[in-house]
C-alpha cells in the first residue's frame, strides 16, 4: 500500500482529479485546478462528484488483475503449442502450477490499484458530511444515495482483494502519507467480509435503482449491484465457516466495529442462515433488477429484443433465434450481441470504456502480447481447454456441439476457415459482433466464424443476471434444495441452445429433446461426483453443487470467475475443525489438514478435465492447505510495510524448506 500514497497526496496537491458529473460517458474530462490543496478542496458537490467519478475511472485500471486473479489459475484454460514465450504465458506456466518464487518481481500481483480504488471511496466517505453542510444545493438526499453507491464500490475492491490473497490490510480511513502506512499489517479475511457486510448492509436499498443514462444505470453502483455483492458475499462467508466447522447450525458472531464487547452490538448468525441470506439477497438483486429494467419506464431508444422467463420470478433472459439463418453476423445470437456489446438489460454492473473517448484497456493487448489473455486474434496464447469442456459434457456428447456458447466461448479451429489454431479460444470480448454461416442441423461442431481484430474498449462485466441466479442455485443446492437449484441452471443452460425455440419454453429443460429424444441437460449429465466426499455433504447435494458450478464454468469462461469459484468450494469442503489451524505451525510431524481437505476436494472433484491424475497430485503438494489457493503479495509490498506484513505461508519457502 504504500507506494501509492505519496502518488495520491502529489494529486491533491497540484491539481485533484476531478470528472465531470453528467454521465460515464464524461469520465475524462479533467478540470486542472493548480495550486488547490485538499484541505481547501471540499467545497461543493462537483468536488465530491469529481473524486466519485475518479474512483470508478481508477477501477477501470484494475481489470487485468481482476481477469488473472479471477481465471488463471483455474482448470479452465490450457496453453496451447507452439506459442510465443511471452510474459503471461509464462506466468500462467508457473502460477497455475503453484510453482513461483516468493520474490518474483512480477507485478501481476501488485494491489496498488484497488488500494487507490479504496482510498479514493474513503475521501469521498470521510469529506461527504462537510460538503453537505456547506454546499446548500446538495440534498441528504443526493448525498445518502452517493454515500451507498461509493461504500458498495470500496466493498467490491476489498471483496476480490480478500478472494485474492486472503488476508490484507484493511483500513476505512483516508491515508494521506507514508507514516499511516506503515502500522498496517493484514487483517483477517473473516473479520473483513464480516465488516463488508455490515457496511453494505447498512446502505442497502438507499442507492439509485436506475440513471437518466443507461451507462451510468449499469456503470454505477445501483440498488440491485448492492443486493448481488451481498448474495455473492454471504455465500463467501458461509462456506468460509462450512469448512471450518462443518455445520450447518454453528451459530457465529460479528462484532460491530470488529470489537469483541456486547456493548458494541453484534449480531449472531449461523453457516445455514448466511445460505438463506444469500439466497434473499439473490431474489432482492434480481427484482430490483426487473424494475430498474422496466420496459415501460427504462427504455433508453434500444430496440427491444425478446425474453424468456423460463418460468421463474424475475428472470428475464434474452431468447436466442435459430431457425431461418445461415451466414452473416447471426440475429440468431441475440443474447451474446446484447450481453457483450455493452450495458444490457441482464446486466448489472459494470465497468465502461470507450473508444471515441480513449478509455481503453489491455486485456485484448499488451497484457498478453498479440492477442491478449484470452485469445482472441490470430496469435493467442491461452485456450479452453478442450479436456474441462469433455468432463462438464461428459456423457452427453450430442449436448455439447448444441450449446451456442461453444461459438464464442471455446471456438476452435475445426469450427472456422478464417484461422488455423489447435485449441478453443474464447471471443466474448470481440464487441458482441461476428460473422458466421451455420448449417440447416445447428450443430456448432460444423460452423464457420470470421473474428476482425478484438476490441480494447469492450466493457468488463463483474455481474449479470445470470451470475445472481447462480449465486441462488449454489446456496439452494447446499441447503438441499438441488430441484428448486436445477431450474435456475437449466433456464441458463436452455437459453443457449440451438433448437431452443423448437420446444415449449414452459417445459423443464430435462424434458427437452433433440430430434433424436437425447436429452440436452440433466443433473446427472452434467454433476461429476469426485473423489474426496467429505461427511458432512451428502452425494446427493455434492452432485448439485457441482452441476451448479459446472454451469458457471460454462456460463463465465474468460469472465474471471472461475478461480474464486474453485476457492469457494475449496474452503467449503475444507474438512471442519481440523481445518482451522494455522499453516504457520505447520511441520512434517504435525500436519493437519488446514484446508487440505478442500484443496484435495477442489482439484479431485472439479479440476479432472485439465489435470492429469500425477498432476493433480503435484498440484495439491505444492498448494499444501488453504493458503496455497491464494496469491503471493508482491514483494515490493512486503519490503515497504516495515515488517507489519508477512509473506504468504505457502509461498514463503523459507517456511517449508
Amino acid at each position: 500500500m504504500k507506494r501509492y500514497h505519496n502518488s495520491i497526496k502529489m494529486a491533491l496537491v497540484l491539481g485533484f482529479v476531478a470528472w465531470t458529473l453528467s454521465s460515464c460517458q464524461d469520465w475524462l474530462t479533467i478540470y486542472p485546478q493548480d495550486k488547490i490543496v485538499e484541505e481547501n478542496y471540499w467545497e461543493d458537490k462537483n468536488d465530491l462528484e469529481g473524486v466519485r467519478y475518479a474512483a470508478y475511472k481508477q477501477m477501470c485500471s484494475c481489470i487485468s488483475s481482476m481477469a488473472l486473479w479471477g481465471d488463471l489459475r483455474s482448470d479452465s484454460y490450457t496453453q496451447y503449442s507452439g506459442d510465443q514465450a511471452t510474459a503471461v504465458v509464462s506466468l500462467y506456466s508457473e502460477i497455475r502450477n503453484a510453482n513461483i518464487e516468493r520474490d518474483s518481481a512480477n507485478t501481476y500481483f501488485d494491489w496498488e490499484g484497488f488500494y487507490k480504488t479504496i482510498n479514493y471511496c474513503n475521501k469521498v466517505l470521510q469529506h461527504g458530511a462537510e460538503v453537505l453542510e456547506r454546499d446548500k444545493q446538495f440534498t441528504n438526499a443526493e448525498w445518502r444515495q452517493m454515500k451507498a453507491e461509493i461504500t458498495g464500490l470500496r466493498a467490491l475492491n476489498y471483496f476480490y482483494l480478500i478472494r485474492a490473497f486472503k488476508d490484507v490490510p484493511y483500513t476505512t480511513k483516508v491515508i494521506n502519507n507514508d507514516s499511516e502506512v506503515v502500522r498496517f499489517g493484514a487483517t483477517n479475511q473473516l473479520v473483513i467480509l464480516d465488516s463488508l457486510i455490515i457496511d453494505v448492509e447498512e446502505v442497502a436499498g438507499q442507492a439509485r435503482n436506475r440513471f437518466s443514462q443507461k451507462a451510468d444505470t449499469k456503470g454505477l453502483i445501483t440498488n440491485p449491484a448492492l443486493y448481488a455483492m451481498l448474495s455473492d458475499m454471504y455465500l463467501w462467508r458461509a462456506s468460509l465457516r462450512h469448512g471450518r466447522y462443518n455445520n450447518l447450525d454453528q451459530e457465529d458472531t460479528v462484532y460491530i466495529n470488529n470489537k469483541p464487547t456486547k456493548g458494541t452490538g453484534y449480531v449472531a448468525h449461523t453457516i445455514r442462515g448466511d445460505y438463506q441470506k444469500a439466497i434473499e439477497y439473490a431474489d432482492l438483486a434480481l427484482s430490483t433488477l426487473a424494475i430498474q429494467n422496466d420496459r415501460r419506464n427504462a427504455n433508453y431508444g434500444d430496440a427491444l429484443s425478446e425474453t424468456l422467463n423460463y418460468g421463474l420470478e424475475n428472470v428475464s433472459l434474452y431468447k436466442n433465434r435459430f431457425e431461418n439463418f445461415s451466414s452473416g453476423n447471426p440475429p440468431s445470437l441475440i443474447a451474446f450481441r446484447e450481453i457483450f456489446g455493452g450495458n444490457s438489460e441482464e446486466s448489472i454492473f459494470e465497468l465502461q470504456f470507450s473508444q471515441s473517448e480513449g478509455r481503453t484497456h489491455s486485456l485484448n493487448g499488451s497484457s498478453g502480447g498479440n492477442g491478449g489473455i484470452w485469445g482472441y486474434a490470430t496469435r493467442t496464447h491461452l485456450a479452453v481447454s478442450d479436456g474441462t469442456l469433455a468432463r462438464i459434457y461428459s456423457g452427453s456428447a450430442s449436448a455439447r456441439p448444441r450449446d451456442s456458447r461453444m461459438w464464442f466461448s471455446a471456438w476452435n479451429q475445426a469450427m472456422g476457415e478464417s484461422m488455423s489454431l489447435p485449441g478453443y479460444f474464447c471471443f466474448k470480448w470481440s464487441g458482441g459482433e461476428f460473422n458466421m454461416s451455420m448449417p440447416d442441423d445447428h450443430q456448432c461442431s460444423s460452423i464457420k466464424v470470421d473474428i476482425n481484430n478484438a476490441m480494447n474498449y469492450c466493457n468488463w462485466i463483474i455481474y449479470r443476471i445470470s451470475d445472481v441466479m447462480l449465486q441462488k442455485a449454489e446456496a439452494m443446492a447446499i441447503l438441499g434444495d438441488g430441484a428448486e437449484a436445477m431450474r435456475y441452471v437449466n433456464a441458463i443452460h436452455r437459453r443457449w441452445f440451438c433448437n431452443d425455440d423448437r420446444n415449449d419454453s414452459s417445459q423443464p429443460l430435462e424434458n427437452v429433446t433433440d430430434d433424436n429424444g437425447t436429452r440436452f441437460f440433466n443433473t446427472a449429465t452434467l454433476a461429476t461426483l469426485g473423489n474426496a466426499i467429505d461427511p458432512g455433504i451428502s452425494d446427493k447435494v455434492r452432485n448439485y453443487e457441482t452441476a451448479v458450478l459446472n454451469e458457471r464454468q460454462l456460463e463465465f469462461l474468460g469472465e474471471g470467475k472461475r478461480w474464486f469459484d474453485l476457492v469457494r468450494y475449496a474452503e467449503r469442503h475444507a474438512g471442519g475443525p481440523d481445518g482451522t489451524r494455522d499453516p504457520r505451525e505447520w511441520t512434517e510431524e504435525n500436519n493437519i489438514n488446514s484446508g487440505l481437505a478442500g484443496v484435495k476436494a477442489m482439484v479431485n472433484d472439479l479440476m479432472t478435465g485439465e489435470y492429469s491424475t500425477e498432476k493433480r497430485k503435484t498440484l495439491i503438494n505444492r498448494m499444501k492447505n488453504r493458503y496455497g489457493l491464494y496469491n503471493l503479495i508482491y514483494y515490493k509490498e512486503i519490503q515497504a510495510s516495515n515488517g507489519n506484513l508477512e509473506q504468504n505461508p505457502v509461498w514463503n519457502k523459507s517456511l517449508y524448506d
